[in-house]
């Protein structure tokens, strides 16, 4: 994996992919040094009015052969056309589709050839639809530098890519991949971790940016805080402490969970399939898919205006298209107030012409699973020693702007000064180009896994298993022994080799060794078998000289693992680029 330089670029472009909205920013170095926080991003807005943002929605139209149509807002209202016309069961229509990676990482099941979903079941390769989604912000991106303008050539520009901090090393792969199928070239990319970048901006904002809060004893030297990036799918957790020259030291390990703005959506939906039936509510989603985007679109307007303000008036009301009240009388028999008396909600949704009013309580309660959740693992976090007594928590991600989840936050935490800047949504955005400009504005990370190399030793009959015995020229030896580089919750220090260990041939006429890279969730696994296969690279040995012996050694320079080899005798030293697994994990 290439690294990028970021320094000799002229322009700093970042991508923000989304769950469920992505977007663009970028800034010229020159702007950037004069003013950090300084970054353009577009407006996108949604057709009918509704909804105006600086990101738009994370979902891609195809047609039948896979080419694409449409992205983003302009993908939804084409799909609507085309559903109008019965059209649209000719096309692939994708939304939501970034959980995917995170549903797979968690399994160990993300292969290159990973599958994803439409929202009516048809699959295509996932690396080919994420692609397809950054090509387009990219191309966007670029034309958006055109008509500001700027004469900038594509190789003077240094990219950004964003991902939660609690991917693994697979599904980085995997998105750098996608980006450089989407035409960015891999040595001009880089991939920046969402709480560490909303950390960085959060640093450079003006004090007026921060509402009810000091924000400068937040970010002053030794000043340790947790930042919570709640996102539209994940929750990011991460620990920082600032150093004496303003850069930031991660204190823990990243960790997080599902608990984005999303499951909110998925508490209101479970709602409606307790009164409707799940089979009725899959069966519209299919037949009318238009309108079922249009109701939780209408849904997801409700769920951002949710504030305080809305205390004078008890019900949240919210659009119902025609076919849902249609499509229950014919599938169930039966009208939806009927229906909803059958239920818990019986006092709490009452059905309209073409609304649904939902008591404010009911409307709250669809946020608690997310919350709870949040609340549970971040009280987990504060038992942690490397957590206890910090007072800090710095809220930025699109869901850390709803009032119910920050409201919920400090009650559960009073002691602690919760902290939310100003269009926390943007946070990641605009902090992905500060990252790109600076990426040694992190000086350090915990190391999330335990990483090694796999190995062949002497066997020996009292330590190991019979069945990992091997015959080489005559000698016994014992082959996957995990040989550990770095351990679970070490520090890494940026650019720094952690570990370097000696490998030789196990033959006189072996011309290469090639070293598989493993991570593992324990501190000391014995055998490879424990671990996960991330990758290989091979090193290339020169046959008749008398030390054959390679040194490898783990170097973690960002927010990516990259290997380097050095041939003792030659003084050869080789950068690796990661294979895959052969129809393993990535």
């Amino acid at each position: 994996m290439a690294v990028a330089t970021p320094e000799t670029k002229l322009v700093v472009a970042a991508i923000d992919f989304g769950t469920t909205f992505s977007g663009y920013a970028f800034a010229m170095r020159d702007d950037l040094d004069k003013d950090p926080p300084k970054t353009f991003a577009p407006h996108w807005n949604a057709p009918d009015g509704g909804l105006i943002s600086f990101k738009t929605p994370t979902t891609v139209l195809l047609d039948n052969d896979g080419n694409f149509v449409e992205f983003g807002f302009d993908a939804e209202t084409k799909y609507a056309e085309l559903a109008e016309e019965d059209e649209h069961q000719e096309y692939f229509y994708f939304r939501r589709f970034k959980m995917l990676l995170y549903d797979k990482v968690r399994k160990n099941k993300l292969t290159i050839d990973t599958k994803v979903p439409d929202i009516r079941g048809r699959e295509l390769p996932a690396v080919k639809v994420f692609s397809h989604a950054i090509r387009f912000l990219k191309d966007h991106l670029i034309e958006s530098l055109k008509n500001r303008g700027s004469i900038v050539k594509k190789e003077d520009i240094a990219w950004v890519l964003t991902v939660p901090a609690i991917w693994d090393d697979p599904a980085k792969f995997f998105m750098r991949k996608a980006a450089q199928e989407a035409g960015i070239p891999g040595h001009q990319l880089m991939i920046a971790l969402e709480p560490e970048a909303a950390s960085i901006y959060c640093k450079h904002l003006p004090v007026e940016k921060f509402e009810g809060t000091n924000h400068i004893s937040v970010f002053q030297p030794g000043s340790k805080y947790l930042v919570l990036d709640a996102g539209g799918g994940t929750v990011d957790i991460t620990v920082h402490e600032v150093k004496s020259n303003g850069n930031l030291k991660e204190l823990d390990r990243a960790s997080g969970g599902d608990w984005g703005g999303t499951s909110v959506d998925m508490a209101f939906k479970n709602a409606l399939m307790e009164i409707v039936t799940e089979g009725m509510m899959e069966g519209y989603c299919h037949k009318y898919t238009a309108d079922y985007i249009a109701m939780f679109r209408d849904f997801e307007i409700k769920k951002r205006k949710r504030t305080s303000g809305n205390d004078s008036n008890p019900k949240i009301t919210l659009k119902i298209p025609a076919t849902f009240i249609e499509e229950c009388s014919e599938t169930l028999g039966s009208d939806l107030t009927t229906l909803t008396n059958r239920t818990r909600y019986r006092d709490h949704l009452h059905w309209g012409s073409d609304k649904v009013r939902i008591d404010l309580p009911t409307f709250d309660s669809f946020f608690q699973p997310a919350c709870e959740g949040i609340k549970k693992h971040l009280k987990e976090l504060f038992q942690s020693p490397k957590v206890r007594g910090i007072k800090k928590i710095l809220m930025v991600g699109g869901f850390s702007e709803s009032y119910i989840l920050q409201e919920s936050v400090r009650k559960a935490f009073p002691d602690c000064q919760v902290i939310v800047p100003q269009e926390a949504g943007l946070a990641v955005l605009r902090g992905a180009v500060l990252f790109g400009d600076k990426p040694k504005a992190i000086e350090s990370r915990i190391a999330k896994f335990t990483y090694g190399i796999d190995m062949s030793t002497k066997f020996d009959a009292a330590k190991h298993m019979a069945s990992k015995k091997i015959d080489v020229e005559g000698e016994e030896y014992c082959e996957d022994i995990f040989d550990r580089h770095v351990k679970r919750g070490d520090e890494l220090i940026v650019d720094e080799a952690q570990a370097e260990r000696s490998y030789v041939p196990l033959t006189s006429r072996q011309k290469s060794i090639s070293f598989g890279i493993y991570t593992s969730k324990e501190d000391d696994p014995f055998y490879t078998d424990e671990c996960e296969n991330i990758g290989k690279f091979v090193v290339n040995v020169p046959l008749g000289i008398d030390d054959r012996s390679v040194e490898a050694r783990m170097i973690f320079g960002g927010t990516e693992l990259t290997v380097e080899a050095k041939v003792v005798k030659t003084g050869d030293i080789i950068p690796a680029e990661f294979e895959l697994p052969e129809e393993e994990k990535i």
